[in-house]
């Protein structure tokens, strides 16, 4: 290849680079004429719509709550381990979705509690909602009881 082909090469790479920082910088340090081819090369061959962050994210997050020793204490709490904080937390989205519903809590409840080691105990659900979205940090409690079959 003589110094014209490498010079042809060496001009599409930095053309090519020059896109993908064109794609991949703040839309307030490119040139719009710029961004939009940029976005015509980098889009079909880079962008993988996996989207990751879901666009409605929740309005409520919610708790479960055992009663222990006349007070109500987070289920599984916090010296639990990963895998049983993260059952809880999935358990506690299974309540809410019945709660939601108005459906009956399915008998299965009471195994993954025995499980999880809250059989027989009172169990509430707290949910803290967003009343308006513009103000995520004002949220509003609701408690509900779980009543189990």
């Amino acid at each position: 290849m003589g110094s014209r082909g490498r010079a042809l090469v060496g001009a599409v790479v930095s053309l090519l680079a020059v896109l993908l920082a064109a794609y991949t910088l703040p839309p307030a340090g490119v040139a719009p004429g710029i961004r939009h081819v940029a976005r015509w090369y980098a889009r079909p061959l880079f962008h993988q719509q996996w989207r990751l962050f879901a666009p409605d994210p929740p309005m409520c997050d919610c708790t479960l709550q055992v009663a222990q020793d006349q007070e109500w204490i987070a289920f599984p709490g916090t010296a639990a381990g990963v895998l049983q904080r993260r059952a809880g937390r999935n358990l506690c989205r299974y309540v809410q979705a019945a709660v939601q519903a108005q459906a009956p809590i399915p008998g299965e409840l009471d195994e993954a509690l025995a499980a999880l080691g809250a059989a027989d105990r009172a169990m509430r659900l707290v949910e803290r909602c967003v009343m308006d979205p513009l103000e995520p940090g004002a949220r509003q409690e609701h408690i509900t009881m779980i009543l189990r079959p």
